[in-house]
């Protein structure tokens, strides 16, 4: 919520009443600041509120094996899934469309950057919040099975606005990387899994802009 407040802000300054009056400079703007709004306010919460230490969170050091899981399981989620909303026909939504096509009018060090927030800034925040606090919570609340499926429900529900492939999409991910916290207890793997499974899922729209760029 902190950060989609930050987002409103940051667009009512820039004179931005929807996604039709979006730039790329804007979209990163909007994006970067509502990402650093809630990577701050999650450390503070975890601080000033919780009082817990980092490691409590899954902010720790992995180990290379957990590295590689997060990595090849990213991977292996993010083809699987594409196949299902395949072999579905689930569609996205407008607001998504429009988003790629702001994404690939962006240009040089704006489009580096809107990829790195999109593909890896923005990952590893969610990661902290969906794995590190929201299934840690419900894990002490209740079993391992129920934490892991209402920890994905909740992470699905937040991408509502990218369409129904979109929710599907997250929630299976939210299955896997939930497992994978558990078995790990560390955001670093669901992180890399995160950061694989974004860019599996870009990587047309990437291949897009080179060939526009070379064309």
């Amino acid at each position: 919520m902190g950060g989609e407040l930050a987002l409103s802000y940051v667009a009512k300054l820039l004179g931005v009443h929807g996604l039709w009056d979006s730039t790329p400079q804007a979209l990163l703007a909007m994006v970067g600041v509502r990402t650093v709004a809630e990577l701050c306010l999650v450390l503070f919460g975890v601080y000033a509120i919780l009082q817990v230490p980092l490691s409590s969170i899954g902010l720790r050091i992995p180990k290379f094996g957990e590295l590689a899981l997060g990595v090849a399981g990213g991977l292996a989620t993010a083809l699987v899934v594409a196949l299902l909303i395949q072999k579905l026909r689930l569609q996205t939504s407008y607001d998504l469309l429009y988003e790629h096509y702001i994404l690939s009018h962006a240009t040089g060090l704006v489009a580096v950057a809107l990829f790195s927030v999109l593909i890896f800034f923005g990952p590893i925040v969610e990661e902290i919040v969906f794995r590190g606090i929201v299934l840690e919570g419900f894990v002490k609340l209740t079993n391992g099975v129920v934490a892991v499926v209402v920890s994905a429900v909740i992470f699905a529900g937040m991408h509502a606005s990218g369409g129904v492939d979109q929710v599907v999409g997250a929630f299976a991910f939210g299955l896997f990387a939930g497992w994978l916290y558990l078995r790990t207890r560390s955001v670093a793997p669901t992180s890399a899994a995160h950061i694989v499974y974004n860019a599996v899922a870009f990587y047309p729209l990437i291949l897009y802009m080179i060939r526009a760029r070379h064309s």
